[in-house]
Parts: structure tokens; C-alpha cells; sequence
């Protein structure tokens, strides 16, 4: 991929074949959410992703062997409590940002994904955990409750139990662990996370944008009812089956050779 960042900048950006990569960098926090310019950085690349028409998916990740500490103790010790608020309303558009998007993001997981940086992990669509991955729902080890959005998150990836079994006891699970209660979708028992990461998000690249963003908005609205599911596929099926995505699939199929998808956008 080709930088579009110097490394000093806390979140690196690098775009290549219709994806786009935003790196949290700052290791000397462990990547934290509230290292200066992270949010900004990464609500940035995100509006990118939501903008430009070429580009068809992201990748979160982290450098320095960290993917995202969370919040900064020190600062939330230090902040009153309106100033905690504050902080957590604005944050509150990032999860949004990456949940509401038409469009795949992949998070690649390597070293630390605790407290916050669970969360904006299990709010992307898939999760890839490489060798060194660590997943912490770490909030009452210091006497806090978990926020951002792990109550919508993690009870989506691993059930209720699982999810109040983390939250209650802010245990580690590590790579395989993650990836068999569902924490994590895909795992890299010898490396990193991101090569695999990037391999995924070639494929979603190269993909049915449309079908995709279908399949996300749906299951972001589970669990549905029979009827709510009936509607939705009402609702959102048909056009598809107009699309120009359809017809070349359709004939990829009939042809034998593999579908060219996004050539009649």
C-alpha cells in the first residue's frame, strides 16, 4: 500500500486497490483512544472511506505491537465527571461511524486490544486476531463499567453469557480462544494479523459492495423477528436482483470464470 502519512502523525493512512488502511500510531501510548489526533485520525480516514466511491473497504489496525490500550487512566482519573461525559458523547460517533457504514472495515488485531480498544475492534465487521492478540474487557479491574458500545458489541459476537463472563471478569483471551466463542472471526497462529487482514479486505474489495452493505445493515438490526426478516429481505432483495453486480455474477456463473464485480458502477 502507499502511504499518504509521515509516521509521526498519529494515525498513518495508506490506500491501495480500493482499500484504505488506518494505522493507530502512537505506541508509546499503546495506541490509545486518547492520544491527541487518534480520533480525529480515524474519523478522517472513516469519512474517507464513506466519500470516495473507489474505495470498497478498510482496515483498522495498530503499530508498535499494540493494537488499542483504550481510554488513558491518567487522564480519566483526572478528569471530572462532566469532562468524562464529554469525552464519551463525542467518542460515541466513532462506533457509529464504523457500525453504520455501508461499506466492510476489518480490524487486525495484534498485542492489546483492551477496555475501548475491545470496542472498536468488535464494532468493525470482521475481526482478525494474529499471533500476539490479547482481547481484555478490562473496565472493572479498575472499578469502571465497559462503554464504548460493548453492550451493543460483544453480545452480538460471543451471546449474553460469554459477553457478561468477560464483562463481569475482565478475563484474557488470547488468539484461538477468540476466535471459538466468536470473539474474533479469523486467526493467524504464526504472525501478524495484518497481512491477513489485507487478504480479506482484498476479497470484500473485489466484492458486491452493494450485497455487502445489505448483509451488514441487516445483521446490525439482529436478532429479528420472522416478520421483521420477511420485511427486510422485501425491502432490500429486489433491487439487488437489478443490480449491474447480479447481471455480471449471473453470467459469470453461466460463463465459468470468476465474477468481475464493480465494473458497472
Amino acid at each position: 500500500m502507499t502511504k499518504a502519512s509521515l509516521s509521526h502523525e498519529p494515525v498513518l493512512v495508506e490506500r491501495q486497490d480500493g482499500i484504505i488502511q488506518l494505522t493507530l500510531n502512537s505506541p508509546e501510548n499503546r495506541n490509545s483512544l486518547q492520544t491527541p489526533g487518534i480520533y480525529e485520525g480515524l474519523m478522517a480516514g472513516l469519512e474517507e472511506l464513506e466519500q470516495d466511491a473507489s474505495l470498497r473497504a478498510a482496515i483498522i489496525t495498530g503499530a508498535g505491537g499494540a493494537f488499542c490500550s483504550g481510554g488513558d487512566l491518567r487522564q480519566l482519573a483526572a478528569g471530572s465527571e462532566e469532562e468524562v461525559r464529554r469525552r464519551m458523547t463525542r467518542n460515541t460517533w466513532l462506533y457509529r461511524r464504523i457500525a453504520l457504514s455501508d461499506k466492510l472495515i476489518v480490524a487486525a488485531v495484534d498485542g492489546p486490544a483492551y477496555g475501548a480498544g475491545l470496542g472498536l475492534a468488535t464494532a468493525c465487521d470482521i475481526v482478525v486476531a494474529g499471533q500476539s492478540a490479547v482481547f481484555c474487557c478490562a473496565f472493572t479491574r479498575v472499578g469502571a463499567m465497559p462503554d464504548a458500545a460493548l453492550f451493543w458489541s460483544l453480545p452480538a459476537r460471543v451471546g449474553l453469557s460469554q459477553a457478561r463472563r468477560l464483562m463481569l471478569w475482565a478475563g484474557e483471551v488470547k488468539g484461538a480462544e477468540a476466535v471459538s466463542i466468536g470473539l474474533a472471526d479469523e486467526h493467524a497462529p504464526e504472525g501478524s494479523a495484518l497481512p491477513l487482514a489485507q487478504k480479506l479486505a482484498r476479497r470484500i474489495a473485489e466484492g458486491p459492495a452493494r450485497a455487502f452493505g445489505r448483509i451488514k445493515t441487516g445483521l446490525r438490526q439482529s436478532p429479528m423477528t420472522l416478520e421483521q426478516a420477511l420485511g427486510f429481505q422485501i425491502d432490500n432483495a429486489p433491487p439487488l436482483f437489478g443490480s449491474a453486480d447480479f447481471k455480471e455474477g449471473a453470467s459469470a456463473f453461466f460463463e465459468k470464470r470468476r465474477p468481475q464485480f464493480g465494473q458497472g458502477e
